[in-house]
């Protein structure tokens, strides 16, 4: 798959220089500010953790500003960017930071990004707070099963996995030409680490990741369709005699009119700081000019590599939305989550709780 991918950059990039005298010709990339801002606030009622009173009002944020462009050459390639900085926290400023190149080859995606198994994936619409991202665990606390470990890129909290959770780690994707509705991407990853041009140990850390994502849509008359596959895996090197985790989804989305309605499965396995995991995501939803409404349920359990991680958690969520203008979004969630310590020696570790959320988002 290596070098599949290897050798598809060396077309391309023999193409744009065949072309080098005239690309001088195209408009210099000019790059353009957009992005998002989240604010929500909610009420939670959940049990007492480990001491802890989680109870009450509370207040979450998110948001980013990205800076994307893009030119198109006088051989009709183009090359655009996606930069994306982190409003709202404390660690990696920067979320993404990639290069894109397309043309009728496809499209090819260089630098820090989500895999083509993660970007290919469909899974039900949720118009609230992000039940297949994992965003319940903001509301209702997991300190008593183990923490959120698993819970984002992995199958415990989403659908939308990488191997080994290698999050926008730095990486290589082709993704083919859509034909008749269906593409296919491949992705390699030379190890789990992001932002960083330090060399490759490949007798340590977690190296060589191979991931392929494939969907399917077509429309027929009023009926819309949306099939995904994927599979990922990487080299567990750091880790003698452990198997090398696997990860794999699979998605289903069908609408009709402003009824729409869909499942996606995704399990893990081989997850050296967890174990195996697996999740499924159900939903339907109804949108209608400004307002939309939907229904979604995420359960995921985690095995385990300790007693102290073997989990499951259910979530449901009723959510609505109104748009109140161009970008601007009123919306809200009323969720129930509940963590179970699987655990035979589990004691008064479980945690359940409700809540009420709202917010505004808005996109520029």
């Amino acid at each position: 798959m290596k070098k599949v991918l290897l050798g598809t950059t060396a077309i391309v990039a023999a193409g744009l220089i065949a072309t080098a005298p005239s690309a001088q010709a195209a408009e210099k990339l000019q790059a353009k500010v957009g992005g998002y801002m989240e604010q929500w606030l909610g009420y939670t009622s959940q049990d007492a953790v480990s001491g802890n009173d989680f109870d009450g009002l509370d207040q979450k944020s998110d948001g980013e500003i990205h800076f994307k462009g893009s030119t198109t050459l006088d051989n009709g390639v183009s090359v655009g960017i996606n930069v994306q900085l982190e409003a709202n926290t404390g660690g990696d400023m920067i979320d993404e930071s990639y290069m894109i190149v397309k043309g009728s080859f496809g499209e090819i995606n260089i630098g820090s990004e989500n895999s083509a198994q993660y970007k290919m994936h469909y899974a039900p619409s949720d118009y609230g707070i992000g039940l297949n991202s994992g965003d319940q665990v903001d509301w209702v606390s997991t300190t008593g099963v183990g923490g959120t470990t698993g819970t984002f890129r992995g199958p415990f909290g989403s659908t939308y996995t990488e191997a080994g959770r290698t999050n926008d780690a730095n990486r290589l994707t082709y993704y083919t030409p859509r034909i008749e509705g269906f593409q296919l991407g491949l992705s390699y990853v030379p190890n789990n680490g992001e932002d960083s041009n330090s060399l490759v140990d490949h007798n340590s850390g977690t190296v060589d990741g191979y991931s392929v994502g494939a969907n399917y849509q077509r429309k027929f008359g009023s009926v819309s369709l949306g099939v995904s596959g994927g599979y990922g895996t990487i080299d567990n090197g750091s880790s003698s005699g452990s198997a090398d985790p696997n990860v794999y989804n699979l998605g289903f989305k069908m609408s009709v009119g402003g009824f729409s309605g869909g499942i996606s499965y995704a399990a893990a396995e081989d997850d050296a700081s967890v174990g195996d995991m697996n999740g499924v995501n159900i939903g339907v939803a109804y949108a209608s000019g400004p307002w939309g409404v939907s229904l979604a349920y995420f359960e995921g359990e985690r095995n385990g590599n300790t007693s102290a991680l073997a989990a499951t958690g259910k979530t449901v969520h009723l959510s609505a939305k109104y748009a109140l203008g161009p970008g601007v979004t009123l919306a809200g969630t009323l969720g129930r989550a509940e963590f179970e310590d699987d655990t035979a020696a589990s004691s008064g570790s479980d945690n359940s709780g409700t809540y009420l959320v709202a917010g505004l988002k808005v996109s520029f």
